[in-house]
């Protein structure tokens, strides 16, 4: 493959993956440039207009735009499915984060192919023999009533001691547990390994990437029967029912055999640590516009 020119849009901080994409790019040997691109790439809308603009300067280059979720817990969710829509439109190709994703989508446009490609991952791994010396983690923003923090905080209150024990990595503070606050992909990774259980009781998420991360460290997620995405990227033996008894009951019975489950996690995590690596996810980009331009 000769070196490539790509250009990148979308949220540009170290909790969105821009970041990670930047790296891979370079690490794969092709260019980052505005100046006619061969591909132009948008991770999430808020990196849309930017790139419809580049389009329009440089009208040969491969216009990809990427949708992760649909807000639908949002107010203004009708507006903003019109307003993406109106730029998928314009887009020479279209990915999504899943296959929930697409099928949401698809309800609404239905103008080109919907390709599956996930997102990039943090750069977590498996630090082996690690001693699991961490019951809980939450990883994620505390105040979206769609992540369902509440759910945890209910939950570790029929745990003897877990509400201080629960360690929570994210933008906001819910008020309970051991907060760290947004830390870097090292120290993330550390307390993945070091850690159990990974809560992730979202009643709806793009892919849910606590979840991923915490099976490519060996720790269990667990997830809620009404999350599609849990049904469709964790085992069923980690899913319960939205409630605290039930999250309780999966905890405890996961927990009379924890090494079964742990290497479970880890089958499931050796594929994903693979399928959503960044090289693995910019390949994917370039395939596209390798099929579509040749």
């Amino acid at each position: 493959m000769n070196k490539l020119k790509i250009a990148l849009f979308g949220y540009d901080a170290y909790t969105g993956q821009i970041p990670r994409y930047r790296e891979a790019v370079i690490d794969l040997g092709h260019e980052l440039t505005f100046e006619n691109p061969d591909i132009i790439y948008a991770n999430d809308p808020t990196g849309y207009k930017d790139a419809i603009q580049l389009k329009k300067i440089f009208p040969s280059s491969f216009l990809i735009l990427h949708v992760l979720d649909i807000p639908w817990h949002h107010s203004g969710v009708k507006k903003w499915i019109e307003s993406v829509v109106n730029c998928l439109k314009i887009a020479d190709s279209v990915t999504v984060n899943s296959e929930k994703v697409k099928s949401d989508l698809l309800q609404f446009f239905s103008d080109k192919d919907l390709l599956v490609t996930y997102d990039v991952s943090k750069d977590v791994y498996l630090i082996e023999n690690q001693k699991k010396n961490n019951d809980f983690l939450y990883v994620g923003r505390a105040n979206d009533p769609i992540k369902r923090i509440k759910l945890v905080h209910e939950t570790l209150k029929l745990i003897p001691n877990a509400t201080e024990n629960i360690k929570i990595c994210g933008s906001e503070n819910p008020g309970f547990g051991d907060y760290l606050g947004i830390i870097n992909d090292e120290s993330l990774n550390k307390i993945y390994n070091e850690t159990k259980f990974v809560l992730l009781p979202s009643k709806n998420e793009g892919i849910g990437l606590s979840m991923i991360e915490g099976m490519i460290c060996g720790s269990v997620p667990i997830t809620c029967s009404d999350n599609l995405t849990a049904k469709e990227f964790s085992p069923k033996e980690f899913i319960c029912d939205p409630n605290p008894v039930s999250i309780k009951n999966k905890i405890d019975e996961i927990n009379k055999n924890y090494e079964k489950f742990n290497k479970l996690a880890l089958e499931y995590g050796k594929k994903y640590k693979i399928q959503f690596n960044k090289k693995t996810i910019v390949n994917n980009l370039i395939k596209i516009y390798t099929k579509n331009k040749f």
